[in-house]
């Protein structure tokens, strides 16, 4: 979810610009996650049908959109 926020939040419309950085005590900028950590955790625990099922859920009954890297979780190696 957060790589996904870093990807969809990216300040165009008036809201921030979320990010994901290896810093601490970032004051109130908007960062949202160590990066180190979450690709950390996001080979640790691999994509499961319960998160695939959960972003069908979403999709197909409340926003309509999919978090891609619950689709392509390869993605995450090539944007960071």
């Amino acid at each position: 979810m957060i790589f996904y926020m870093d990807v969809r939040y990216e300040g165009d419309s008036g809201d921030l610009d979320l990010e994901i950085n290896n810093l601490v005590n970032n004051g109130s900028n908007p960062f949202i996650g160590r990066l180190t950590i979450l690709k950390q955790w996001h080979e640790q625990d691999p994509v499961d049908d319960f998160e695939r099922r959960r972003n069908n859920i979403i999709y197909n009954e409340y926003q309509h959109n999919r978090n891609p890297f619950i689709d392509h979780p390869e993605w995450v190696e090539s944007i960071w």
